[in-house]
């Protein structure tokens, strides 16, 4: 009897990532140097102090898009679904989109956006 295809499948794909990890292992050049050693992160090469104060502004940006980003994830299930919900389900994601938009407009008014 052979065996589920699920798991031959995941069998194959444990093989598979195994010989490529073992076969990039094998060829793969090693010249270590300093400069890889080095810490190196969003084109920053030289390790930043961590007394250097940032703008709270970029947190802010962060929880907006967060936010709007969530709430921009009820669309796909929703799109899905269009037919079988008709009238009343264009009807409520409209007026979640509304209050989508009066988000972004008071946030827009109160300055959340600019960035000086």
């Amino acid at each position: 009897m052979a065996p589920p295809p699920l798991v031959t499948y995941l069998a194959i794909a444990v093989l598979l990532v195994a010989a490529l990890l073992l076969v990039t292992g094998r060829l793969s050049p090693r010249l270590p140097s300093p400069a890889k050693g080095r810490p190196y992160e969003s084109g920053v090469s030289e390790p930043i102090s961590t007394q250097t104060r940032w703008p709270v502004r970029f947190a802010l940006v962060g929880m907006l898009f967060l936010i709007f980003d969530v709430e921009a994830l009820f669309f796909y299930p929703w799109a899905v679904v269009l037919r079988e919900l008709g009238w009343g389900g264009v009807v409520a994601v409209l007026s979640f989109f509304v209050v989508l938009g009066v988000g972004y407009v008071y946030a827009r008014q109160r300055g959340a956006l600019d960035w000086r």
